[in-house]
């Protein structure tokens, strides 16, 4: 028996007032004022907040204080909207901080923790224009993920032993694992099947989605789906917050290695720490994220965002070893400038960083330049992709390849997933079958500086848009797949925006199970060899230490230097062998590989798919010229 929560129900809304339009700068308002002093410990402030926050727009306040303590919010009391999430999971949401429309405001802590309970959002803002928010914390007390370490190996009958950590919470039935927020109620009490979220209403989920962390060192376990759990085992507990695994893996994990857990496929995005939508100017200091059940900073549709001094970083003394469940930053579909300076993020189930766009379906031509459009991936419903003035682009979906451009004269929206678009043009020829269609105008310019990446599984960063890129002066450590990624694809995750214009330079990518930079659209190099995507990349000066020789993979690359990289070689004798090819060229064109040394004592091998595909080579040390 699991429960199912269904997040895409449509419930009324509560009302926060009209947008605040120049508002002159007011005074600050110190939500102390509202009954915070009269709590007891660990009681809910979310009423108090609720009435600030209301405070400050009957006022045209600039600014709201929450002073330094721990405040736990509960879903109970707290705003309700139902919103599209962008690669979270959609639906009706319960929030503590409702920012939209204010204009010129910031939210500044005082140090304070935010303590959340169940799924909820603690800060939202739509249509807000110059919002600040800084000096806060966030927290989840009871985390969205099962935790165990290895304690007994039982090769004899292929099972092994799981000490539970001390914030899970478990039920074993019918020999088969779940995991929850709160002990469930007695088998007649009655069921919460959907949302609304409220205190009364606990998540549950499987052990369908796992990963293996080094309990001594917190780094993710190389191999994540050579080491990766049987979704449904058989399980039995030994004694309470012991369990021990049958037939759950082919190979036994080591003593010490922690299983993290984050449920069923879907829906296990439910809980971004922060959400900014159709905003212009959001600027995030001094920010602190423990834990999310999903993202932890997604923005979405927004005009410029700077993300200073912001830490995506494990609780001390709490022994987890898993922060945000999915992405410590995402940014869908904006434009402006992106910044991300002098932030730290550690120990993620997925990347530091993803910046793109959406491409959508085209489904059929309804009229004189008139389309009807599919958001295909779930975590896309709901989202404004394209609005009138924009300008956008056809690809076929095969290959990714444009074959023609058009403004949006008008848009009008059918459901979540289909909208109806016209255009000033159709292309010459009409409108291919399959084809995919892309916002050209919210392309965002993105600079990365002084940051830390570590210890997460998937990628470092995630990166697909036109817009100028700008990877500079940080480190990379210990994540579970590669380094810098450039994507899109018409298939999955519906993510566009080929770049065009990368600097990738002075960097230290140390450790990574994957190559340091990869450039991989969906585009099959044997079936389209002359299709190209992403280009204009340049990577130099650089630092590489890695144990398995992998560097650069790519293919469908319209554009690529690689010089004055230094690349080291870190001794394991568990590495991959010196056969491994470490430049991988698929297909592309106007490749250079020059000026870079490496000091193993085996040469980088170099190989190419395609004639195009070859690179210049000159200058190198450690670099062989060529395998076959």
């Amino acid at each position: 028996m699991t429960i199912h929560i269904a997040l895409g129900m449509i419930l009324a809304t509560v009302a926060v007032g009209s947008p605040l339009r120049g508002v002159a700068a007011g005074t600050v308002i110190d939500a102390g004022e509202f009954g915070l002093s009269e709590l007891k410990p660990g009681e809910d402030a979310t009423s108090a907040f609720r009435k600030a926050i209301e405070a400050c727009r009957d006022r045209g306040a600039s600014g709201l204080r929450i002073p330094p303590g721990v405040w736990h919010l509960y879903p109970d009391a707290a705003f309700e909207r139902t919103l599209a999430v962008a690669n979270n999971n959609p639906g009706v949401k319960r929030v503590a901080f409702l920012l939209d429309g204010l204009e010129d405001f910031t939210l500044a802590g005082d140090q304070a923790l935010l303590m959340c309970h169940g799924e909820m959002i603690p800060i939202s803002a739509d249509n807000a224009v110059n919002l600040s928010l800084r000096g806060v914390s966030i927290d989840w007390e009871h985390p969205f993920h099962f935790q165990g370490e290895v304690v007994a190996l039982h090769p004899e009958v292929n099972a092994f032993d799981l000490q539970t950590h001390p914030e899970t919470i478990y039920e074993i039935r019918n020999e088969r694992l779940v995991f929850r927020e709160k002990p469930s109620a007695s088998p007649d009490a009655w069921k919460e099947w959907a949302p609304p979220p409220t205190e009364r209403l606990s998540w549950e989920h499987n052990l369908q989605w796992n990963m293996w962390f080094d309990g001594a060192t917190n780094e993710p376990i190389p191999g994540e789906h050579q080491w990766a759990l049987a979704p449904d085992p058989r399980v039995k507990e030994i004694t309470p917050g012991v369990i021990r695994l049958f037939d759950a893996t082919d190979i036994m994990p080591q003593l010490g290695w922690v299983v993290a857990v984050k449920g069923m496929g879907s829906p296990n995005r439910t809980s971004p720490a922060i959400r900014v939508a159709r905003s212009k100017n959001l600027k995030i200091d001094d920010v602190t994220i423990r834990h999310a059940g999903g993202m932890g900073i997604i923005v979405q549709r927004t005009v410029g965002a700077t993300l200073r001094d912001v830490h995506v970083e494990l609780p001390e003394k709490r022994g987890r070893v898993v922060t945000t469940t999915a992405d410590a930053t995402h940014f869908n579909g904006c434009r402006g400038e992106i910044v991300l300076e002098d932030c730290s993020f550690a120990n993620m189930l997925d990347d530091a960083a993803n910046v793109h766009g959406c491409f959508v379906r085209v489904e059929r031509t309804t009229g004189p330049r008139t389309l009807i459009c599919r958001r295909v991936h779930s975590q896309q419903r709901g989202l404004i992709v394209m609005e009138s003035g924009d300008k956008v682009r056809f690809v076929t979906s095969d290959d990714l390849q444009p074959y023609g451009d058009a403004v949006v004269t008008s848009t009008r929206e059918l459901n979540s997933d289909l909208f109806e678009v016209k255009l000033d043009r159709l292309p010459s020829g009409g409108v291919r079958t399959p084809s995919g269609l892309y916002n050209l105008t919210w392309q965002p310019s993105l600079v990365v500086r002084r940051c830390t990446v570590r210890n997460n599984r998937a990628r470092v960063m995630l990166i697909a848009t036109a817009g100028r890129v700008v990877v500079e002066d940080n480190v990379f450590e210990n994540s579970s797949m590669a380094g810098v990624q450039f994507e899109g694809d018409n298939g999955f995750w519906w993510e566009s925006g080929p770049a065009r214009d990368v600097l990738i330079r002075r960097n230290v990518f140390r450790n990574l199970a994957g190559p340091a930079l990869r450039i991989a659209a969906d585009i099959d190099p044997q079936a389209s060899p002359d299709a190209y995507y992403h280009g204009g990349i340049c990577f130099e000066n650089n630092v590489i230490e890695t144990k398995h020789r992998r560097i650069v993979e790519g293919w469908a690359i319209d554009g690529l230097t690689f010089r004055g990289n230094i690349i080291k070689a870190i001794a394991d004798p568990s590495a991959e062998d010196d056969s491994t090819v470490s430049f991988q060229f698929k297909s592309g064109r106007q490749i250079v590989i020059a000026g870079n040394a490496y000091d193993g004592e085996s040469p980088l091998t170099v190989h190419a798919g395609t004639r195009s595909a070859e690179p210049k080579m000159d200058a190198n040390r450690g670099i062989r010229a060529w395998a076959k």
